[in-house]
């Protein structure tokens, strides 16, 4: 299924993409809260994330678990983890049952892609690789 995913995650977008707006913060919310998400780029899966009540995430890759806060900033939703001085801001756009999003809203850049995942991430007892 994983390399099914990544197999479509690699095939141009039709030009809506390029036309769609973003997600409204409430669609985002309803869209995520309690829920996983593997997060893809066009390279592979890179990262996972939960989201839970209360706008707080916790992301976790190879290299770093962080827990956090996402909040609204204009039309992105902008990611605050503890001990990142540096605020993640994306624009999220639905693709039925998972989800596209632009750094900063560019969308000069490659996008993220986000598909529901099994697992819930936690950060207790994570060593890092």
């Amino acid at each position: 299924m994983t390399r099914l995913l990544l197999a479509l995650a690699l095939i141009p977008l039709p030009v809506m993409a390029e036309t769609d707006p973003p997600m409204t913060p409430e669609a985002f919310e309803a869209f995520v809260q309690g829920r996983t998400f593997d997060t893809h780029d066009q390279t592979g899966s890179y990262g996972v994330e939960t989201f839970l009540p209360g706008r707080k995430a916790i992301w976790r890759d190879a290299n770093q678990c962080m827990e956090g806060t996402w909040r609204v900033q204009g039309d992105q939703i902008c990611f605050d983890y503890q001990g990142d001085p540096t605020s993640y801001c994306w624009t999220y756009h639905d693709r039925g049952d998972w989800l596209m999003a632009w750094l900063d809203g560019d969308r000069g850049t490659d996008p993220i892609m986000l598909y529901p995942a099994d697992e819930v991430v936690t950060c207790d007892g994570y060593f890092g690789v």
